[in-house]
């Protein structure tokens, strides 16, 4: 039987440069085009397709802030006009120290397997929930369903603290996470 299974790789995080500008801080075209070719793995990955996030860092902690996906290419659809305004717009919301940096969720293709879109828009909506419950305040909340959250508890970690409970351990294990 064939499988179906779409598989996409974690990359990153990448640091995204900024500079300190009348009003405050800000990501300019000059910092999107040197973002692109600062890294090898980065001219590869910008070719591809998948879901990428847009986060903050800050000493040990990060803050997912927005989430999107990929029609064409990472390269094409990370950094457009709407999504810089979303980015400064983020950045300028936290006074602190943070620093902004790019997450992908990249494609990887099994034997020239190709992808349709409503796979990486399902898990856009997943990552968007996922991120929506570590920063209630995401930019962007296409896919979650009800202002209502959830959280499960005993999992270790998290607002719910310590270590897990046999249950928890069980559940983490049977879900593969």
């Amino acid at each position: 039987m064939k499988s179906n299974t779409k598989y996409f790789k974690p990359l990153g995080p990448f640091d995204i440069n900024f500079e300190n500008l009348p009003g405050g801080k800000r990501i300019t075209k000059d910092h999107v085009t040197n973002f692109w070719n600062s890294k090898t793995d980065l001219v590869k990955i910008g070719k591809g397709r998948g879901v990428y996030i847009f986060g903050m860092k800050v000493t040990a902690g990060v803050l997912p802030c927005y989430v999107g996906k990929t029609k064409k290419s990472f390269e094409n659809e990370c950094f457009t006009a709407r999504n810089m305004i979303t980015y400064n717009g983020e950045i300028l919301r936290y006074e602190r120290n943070y620093k902004p940096f790019m997450f992908f969720l990249a494609y990887q293709p099994q034997k020239k397997q190709k992808i349709s879109d409503s796979v990486i828009r399902e898990l856009e909506e997943y990552s968007i929930n996922l991120a929506a419950q570590r920063n209630p305040d995401l930019a962007n909340t296409r896919g979650v369903k009800s202002k209502e959250r959830f959280s499960l508890s005993d999992l270790g970690g998290g607002r719910g603290g310590g270590a897990p409970t046999k249950q928890g351990t069980f559940f983490k294990k049977m879900m593969g996470f």
